[in-house]
């Protein structure tokens, strides 16, 4: 697979005469449409690189909160701590999948910069401008504690406390998914960060796993905190999938809605993406549905075997005539069935990775260690040491184990390549790894430097699915009314700016009023 880590842009009235004379050839719709086929991707080491920017910048964030925040006062206060926090949570992200795509590392640098200025500022001048604010301190974190307490009922369980680096991680994921829903649409989102059409790997592939993967974790929670309390009663089978399945029916509306708008206003869709009707607001509506049909096996194996097993045997229902079906663009037409064969048949592989994700909840949600936690609780009856284990030291072997895993699957035939259009093993495994590394190295830092106190992280975490959807809505004013192709660098990353600003404001708004929109 071709890499382009130098990322070169086309020259803006060159740009300029392209576009203009591809529109005398044919409609906007359908050169956007064009605009987002026929992709290849780019190679996983740079899709790393560039979503490690995130960790990197989060590094250098708590450093400045750490060393500096507390002896500058102006930096406490909130129009410059607003911007601050707008820069290491969004700005640097923003940076690394347009501008600087092809120079990540100068963020790198600048991160590191960053780190080491805060510790020799702290070392130089701390004992001079070293400012008592330990009352004040205790005061906020109590203060922001009851607030968690009360808008997170049922969240103060003694071993289900708010962990910070599961909230940066959660809500950085969130704040990349959704810059991309919108660069991609621009020139200076570089092609190979955008999805693929049939195999190979890009940013926005898995940026959608990780959304799936997030919100499988999140969900982990309820389900921890239903097997802690044993004198709950449990639903019964039918009574449980009925509450599931209402549920999913707010997510499964969204999806209705957007097939309604999408076909009324002949926005453009990728249609190998999931098929004619089909689109990602359905496949997150499904989940809930088929998880409470699920429930029986939960109560005897572990999820994570669950979700491997769910894996395999649609691997090879791929393999015996599956994948050739789903391919096959002469077949389009036949029935409902065909024109969303992408759709259905992916929902399988996200069905596994959000499986995957509740299977981390045990150990990593947790902040004590309950018995068992690393296949799951109340699995079985008797404690036993060597299945008990802190959160790092589960990331660790979920880490090292995944990783095996996925590195076996890409290589072996039978599997075949990454392919978030089928969602196969190979992508599964691929999403799940990155997620494990990804969730340790944000555990580590965590230790090192301290835990992160974001307002916007909050903010978006606790309103994760709204957030998403107001910067879909977004995504489609800026489509509707904007001719992104045509669009310079500058005016495309001026106008993503303005995009980030409306959905982290929004964010922060519903927070403050205490707002929290569940769907």
């Amino acid at each position: 697979m071709k890499n382009n880590f130098e990322g070169g842009s086309i020259d803006a009235h060159r740009r300029k005469f392209y576009i203009l004379e591809l529109l005398k050839m044919s409609s906007l719709k359908d050169l956007k449409e064009k605009f987002v086929s026929d992709l290849t991707g780019g190679l996983v080491l740079e899709i790393y690189a560039v979503t490690g920017t995130a960790l990197a910048a989060l590094v250098a964030r708590l450093c400045v909160d750490k060393y500096l925040v507390p002896k500058v006062q102006i930096l406490s206060e909130f129009p410059v701590l607003f911007i601050l926090s707008f820069c290491f949570d969004v700005v640097i992200q923003l940076q690394a999948i347009t501008i600087l795509s092809g120079l990540v590392q100068k963020l790198y640098r600048t991160c590191g910069a960053i780190c080491v200025g805060a510790l020799v500022f702290n070392g130089v001048f701390g004992k001079i401008l070293e400012v008592q604010k330990s009352q004040k301190s205790q005061k906020s974190q109590k203060s922001q504690k009851t607030r968690h307490s009360a808008a997170n009922p049922g969240q103060g369980h003694d071993s289900l406390g708010l962990i910070p680096y599961i909230t940066a991680y959660r809500a950085q994921m969130l704040i990349i998914t959704n810059l991309a829903i919108l660069a991609v649409d621009f020139h200076v989102f570089p092609r190979r960060f955008a999805k693929v059409e049939t195999w190979g790997t890009s940013m926005m592939d898995l940026g959608v796993g990780l959304f799936v993967f997030s919100m499988g974790l999140a969900n982990s929670r309820s389900i921890i905190k239903s097997q802690l309390s044993r004198d709950k009663k449990r639903d019964s089978y039918f009574k449980l999938v009925y509450k599931n399945t209402l549920k999913a029916l707010p997510v499964l509306s969204l999806g209705m809605i957007r097939l309604v708008s999408v076909k009324s206003l002949e926005y453009q869709e990728h249609v190998t993406e999931y098929g004619v009707h089909w689109n990602f607001f359905i496949t997150l509506g499904l989940l809930p549905i088929f998880l409470g049909i699920l429930d029986p096996v939960f109560a005897y194996v572990p999820r994570f075997l669950v979700a491997l097993a769910i894996g395999v045997i649609y691997e090879c229902v791929l393999q015996f005539g599956l994948a050739r079906f789903v391919l096959d663009e002469t077949n389009r037409n036949y029935n409902l069935l065909t024109l969303n064969k992408e759709g259905l048949a992916s929902f399988v592989g996200y069905l596994s990775i959000f499986i995957f994700g509740q299977s981390f909840g045990s150990f990593v949600l947790t902040t004590k260690r309950i018995p068992n936690n690393l296949i799951g609780i109340g699995l079985l009856k008797k404690p036993r040491s060597w299945l008990t284990v802190s959160s790092t030291t589960g990331l660790i072997i979920a880490s090292l184990l995944l990783f095996g895993l996925f590195n076996v699957s890409d290589e072996i035939a039978f599997t075949g390549t990454i392919s978030r259009r089928l969602a196969n093993l190979s992508y599964v495994l691929w999403v799940v790894s990155y997620n494990s590394v990804m969730l340790l190295c944000y555990n580590v830092a965590e230790k090192v430097v301290g835990p992160v106190n974001s307002r916007i992280f909050n903010a978006i975490n606790r309103n994760g699915l709204a957030i998403f959807l107001a910067a879909n809505l977004a995504t489609g004013c800026i489509n509707m009314s904007t001719n992104t192709l045509a669009a310079s660098d500058g005016v495309a990353y001026t106008i993503l700016i303005v995009y980030s600003l409306f959905w982290v404001s929004l964010a922060l708004v519903l927070d403050h009023y205490r707002i929290y929109i569940k769907l």
